[in-house]
């Protein structure tokens, strides 16, 4: 349910924009992301740092596009959020738990090494990501930006996926503890 809660402000976007324009497509993604906020936290009674995040940034680089009627503050909007995920990301290599450790470790037993790669794998990611958003903003139009937002979705999809898979090589799931309580 989170990956689709996750997506379906990103594609009311697209939509909207092929339909609209820009603007109103700006609208419908804030509205989104605050539905998005609260739905989750209506399920879960809390609301992931990311989402959080990103919710706020988009609040603010979408305010920024109504405001000065210009979309270049939503377009660079990515580019700012993954290099704080990025710096995020590699911060948490001097914490001594990674943040994919953190969010994965309920769930996965990982070797430090393992978990190390895995979160310096994210890190090289949303720096990608956030150059290449940029060269799209940079040396295309507005409707390929917009193109390249949806693509961009499936693209963070399939490498979640192939690091999952990457992962299960090294990780064994963690037990679950309620499951041995009943034995006795």
């Amino acid at each position: 349910m989170s990956a689709l809660t996750d997506l379906l402000p990103v594609l009311a976007f697209f939509l909207t924009y092929k339909f609209a324009d820009i603007y109103t497509a700006t609208i419908v993604l804030m509205v989104g992301a605050v539905l998005q906020v609260g739905i989750t936290w209506l399920r879960t009674r809390t609301v992931p740092k990311m989402t959080l995040w990103s919710s706020v940034l988009l609040l603010g680089f979408g305010a920024a596009t109504l405001y000065f009627h210009s979309p270049t503050a939503l377009m660079w909007m990515p580019s700012v959020l993954y290099a704080t995920l990025a710096a995020v990301f590699l911060g948490s290599h001097f914490t001594g738990q990674t943040v994919l450790e953190r969010v994965a470790g309920a769930q996965l037993i990982a070797p430090k090494r393992i978990w190390a790669i895995a979160n310096g794998s994210w890190v090289v990611f949303f720096i990608t990501l956030g150059l290449v958003n940029y060269w799209v903003l940079s040396h295309y139009g507005l409707n390929s930006w917009v193109s390249f937002k949806l693509i961009k979705v499936g693209v963070v999809f399939v490498f979640a996926i192939a690091q999952a898979l990457w992962l299960a090589r090294y990780a064994t799931p963690r037990p679950d503890p309620d499951a041995s309580a009943g034995e006795t």
